[in-house]
């Protein structure tokens, strides 16, 4: 999970940090596109976690809102996110305005940033329990996550790992040569969109396409 939410960050990070210096009508639209991408997911990930992830593990620990205070948490900073979605998916590339994209990020990211860290410490503490059975619960979960957009969440969530960053390599589960199979049969119908990842389809860290000194 923290290889997930690590890579929400990296996403959240990069449409920051390019938002300024995306200006051409093209740039602009295959980067709306690529924050209704990310939103969308960070979204769906929040509600698979309250529908069927915590009600799982909560089930197989006995222990009955025990993730109620992380569920909370969703709330805090899930209207700025979908103020975000609606933004990406409603705006022209015409009316785009960095700056209430920067503002939204502004105001969410201390919540988000928070909440993706608290998650973590309440996971790790259902370490006593029934490890088998939680992780029967997460791989369901994993494959209900797989059903998404096959030509939008897998060349954004591959284009968002850091295989340099400790473990990063094991994180998303996958066979082997999937990655090719990414890159050449569903990264292509939205490839404009991501040059804005800050890692290749492999993992690799690069430069982001769009900061001052590349824009």
């Amino acid at each position: 999970m923290a290889f997930a939410h690590n890579s929400m960050l990296r996403g959240l990070n990069s449409i920051y940090l390019q938002a300024s210096f995306v200006q051409k009508p093209r740039d602009v639209s295959d980067f709306l596109f690529f924050i209704y991408a990310w939103a969308g997911w960070v979204s769906h990930h929040h509600v698979l976690e309250e529908e069927k992830m915590f009600p799982g593990f909560e089930r197989v620990i006995g222990v009955p809102n025990f993730l109620e205070t992380n569920v909370e948490q969703h709330h805090s900073f899930q209207p700025l996110l979908k103020k975000l979605l609606e933004y990406s998916s409603k705006t022209q590339p015409a009316d785009y305005q960095a700056s209430v994209v920067r503002q939204l990020i502004e105001e969410m990211a201390p919540s988000f940033r928070q909440h993706l860290s608290d998650e973590i410490s309440s996971l790790l503490s259902m370490e006593p329990y029934d490890g088998d059975a939680l992780l029967e619960i997460y791989k369901e979960c994993e494959a209900d996550a797989g059903k998404q957009d096959k030509h939008v969440v897998p060349p954004m969530v591959l284009g968002l790992r850091d295989i340099t960053f400790e473990g990063g390599n094991q994180w998303p589960a996958m066979p082997p040569l999937s990655a090719w199979f990414v890159y050449y049969f569903f990264s292509g119908k939205h490839s404009g969109s991501w040059r804005f990842l800050p890692c290749d389809t492999w993992g690799n860290p690069r430069a982001l396409a769009f900061v001052e000194e590349n824009a």
